[in-house]
Order: C-alpha cells, then sequence, then structure tokens
C-alpha cells in the first residue's frame, strides 16, 4: 500500500510544477479505467481555494494529498457504481430530472442559457452534466442504503461518551441583557474666538510710621492675562442619554424607554438582546455588562458612535452542562459515528472483493 501511495504521490507531484499534464491511467477498478484528467477535474475546487490561501512547499503537501484523497474517492465511487450495476438496481429518471432542474432554478435563477454557459466554461454537456448527477445520487442512495439498519446507542455508552467528553459541553458564563442605543450625531462646528486680555493693576507702594500704613505711591502693573474662550456646547445626544439614566434612576422601566428613545435594532423589543455570552458585545461594552448584577443597570457608556445603557436582567453562570441537556445531542453523535463506521466497513468490502491498481 505504502508504495502504491508513493507512487500516486510522484505522479502528482509534476501536476504542481506544471500547467499540463499528458493524460493516462491513474487506476483501474475491475473493468473501469481512472484517468489523471478524472482525478484532476475531481480535485480543481479544493487545488483553486488551496492556490489562494497556501504557499511554497505547504502548498506542493497539500495538493498531493488532495489529490490522493481526490483518487481514493474516485475508486469508492466507482466500486459503488459498480455494485449498483450488478445487483440490478434502477433509479427513476425522474428523480434525476428533478434534481437537473432545481440545480437551474436554484442556482441560476431558472435561467438555463446561463447554466449551459456554465458548463461550457467547466468543458461539459448538459448530457455530461446529467450523467455526474446520476452517479452522485446513485453514491448516496447506496451508502444511505447500507445504514437503513436499525441502530442503537446504549445509555451505557451515551454516558461514558459525555465522561470522556466534559471539556466540550462547557457552558460559558452568560447574560439576558436589554440595551438602549442613542447614536451620536455630527455636532456643528463652533468658532472658537481669541483669547481675551485684560490690564491688572497689582501693588501699592508703602510705609508704616508709628503702626500706620501709609501709601506713598500705586505702581500699575501692567499684566496681560488670557480669559479661557466658552466651553464648547454639550452633546443633545449625551444629554438625552443622560436624561434616559435619570429616568432609569426614577425607577422608569428599561424595556419601555427602549422603545422609545432607543436607535438599535432591537428597540422595538425593548432592547432585548436575550441570552448572550461575553463574546458576542465589543470589548467595551462587554467588560462592563458583565460586571453588573441581575436587575442592575450601567451608566452612560460613550463609545466611538454613541451612547450606551445596558441592563442585565439574568444571570447564568458558567457551567458544565449536565447530561440530561445534551443526551439527545450525544445520541445523535453516536447514531451517526455508527452509521459512518458501516459505510466505511461496506466500502472496504467492496475493494476486498475487488480487482484495484493504482498507477
Amino acid at each position: 500500500m505504502h508504495k502504491l501511495v508513493a507512487t500516486v504521490a510522484l505522479m502528482f507531484a509534476a501536476g504542481v510544477a506544471r500547467a499540463e499534464i499528458l493524460d493516462g491511467v491513474a487506476a483501474i477498478v475491475n473493468d473501469k479505467v481512472i484517468t489523471y484528467s478524472e482525478v484532476r477535474d475531481y480535485v480543481q475546487p479544493v487545488v483553486a481555494q488551496l492556490r489562494r490561501n497556501v504557499s511554497g512547499p505547504d502548498l506542493v503537501e497539500k495538493v498531493r494529498a488532495a489529490q490522493l484523497d481526490a483518487l481514493n474517492n474516485l475508486i469508492e465511487r466507482t466500486l459503488i457504481l459498480q455494485e449498483f450495476k450488478e445487483k440490478g438496481y434502477s433509479f427513476p429518471d425522474s428523480v434525476i430530472d428533478e434534481q437537473f432542474n432545481d440545480v437551474i432554478a436554484n442556482e441560476f435563477g431558472g435561467d438555463r442559457a446561463a447554466f449551459i454557459k456554465t458548463l461550457q466554461v467547466q468543458n461539459l454537456t448538459a448530457t455530461q452534466y446529467r450523467e455526474q448527477l446520476r452517479d452522485r445520487i446513485i453514491v448516496q442512495a447506496m451508502r444511505n442504503r447500507k445504514t437503513m439498519q436499525e441502530v442503537v446507542a446504549s445509555p451505557y455508552k451515551i454516558e461514558q461518551y459525555y465522561k470522556e467528553h466534559l471539556v466540550d459541553y462547557q457552558a460559558e458564563e452568560q447574560i439576558k441583557l436589554r440595551m438602549i442605543f442613542i447614536k451620536k450625531r455630527k455636532l456643528p462646528e463652533v468658532a472658537i474666538p481669541p483669547p481675551e486680555f485684560r490690564t491688572n493693576i497689582v501693588e501699592n507702594v508703602t510705609n508704616v510710621v508709628d503702626g500706620v500704613t501709609n501709601v506713598l505711591a500705586s505702581v500699575t502693573n501692567v499684566t496681560e492675562i488670557a480669559v479661557p474662550p466658552p466651553p464648547p456646547p454639550a452633546d443633545p445626544r449625551k444629554t438625552m442619554a443622560d436624561e434616559i439614566l435619570a429616568k432609569l434612576n426614577a425607577g422608569d422601566s428599561f424595556d419601555s424607554l427602549a422603545k422609545v428613545y432607543s436607535e438599535g435594532k432591537e428597540a422595538k423589543e425593548g432592547g432585548d438582546w436575550g441570552w448572550i455570552s461575553k463574546d458576542v458585545l465589543r470589548k467595551e461594552l462587554s467588560e462592563i455588562a458583565f460586571t453588573l448584577k441581575a436587575g442592575q443597570h450601567s451608566q452612560v457608556i460613550e463609545t466611538a458612535d454613541g451612547y450606551y445603557l445596558l441592563q442585565v436582567e439574568a444571570v447564568k453562570p458558567a457551567h458544565t452542562r449536565p447530561l440530561t441537556e445534551v443526551r439527545d445531542e450525544i445520541e445523535k453523535n453516536l447514531l451517526q459515528q455508527q452509521r459512518q463506521k458501516m459505510q466505511e466497513n461496506w466500502v472496504k468490502q467492496l475493494r476486498a472483493k475487488a480487482y484495484v491498481r493504482i498507477y
């Protein structure tokens, strides 16, 4: 097996370095030949994605791995299609036609011309595409058929899985949050007047005779004192947020105030965000929200885009989700694993009795 894998890896290595490769035999499965071009066409979307995200030696290795996976998938598909034919099964054309028309309707808005044009770019005809679609449907139907028998996840297995995967069932702290958002508005520019200067008389010249202070002269010391300009006008949006805070402190309900004043998308629901974890909010909000206790509201929080008021209605501390809560989820995972294992074993059996040669 290692020799076969090495052979295929060498076979495809040139495909990474050269844009053009002569076609040839990649594998034989009983009486069916799988060509290099079939493998390249099958893996092309994956390789295109890799070329966008990976470069250098890593690209070569990942492309080789993807090509080997593609060849293996094509071998399995061929074995399943041959099994379908050998068993004398049939598949109604109406199902293929329905799927074919669904592709045109859902992916091309019903535009058959656009669909055909896309196929031409991929060097495919509508007939060839329909055959590929038929093969995919048959392969999936055959896989599903092998897992139709009843599979069961015992209570013991469910409990063991839970104990072995406790880390997967850790729930973060959550809060039930309401929010009021007041968006900032650009304030009109106010011209700042130049500093105002004033003259200050600061000193008298005096002496003291027999305990009496005599003013001998007045010295006028001229000092220029800058009088600061008046402060800029207050932001009316901040004033509004402060007024809302005052109403909250006076006992008005957060829900009703949010419906009247909030400009957030949840305003109609009284600013209700429901249960959220810490990573849902931006940092400057989450740092405050997750310090509040149930029933508390925040002060006005100013950010670059506006003013926020938060209220926490309830708190769920971080905890491990109990087995009773996740039992159905675990059972579903275990059943899926069993079905996957059954499919893999079935394909191994098909491969064991077939003639498969990789070049």
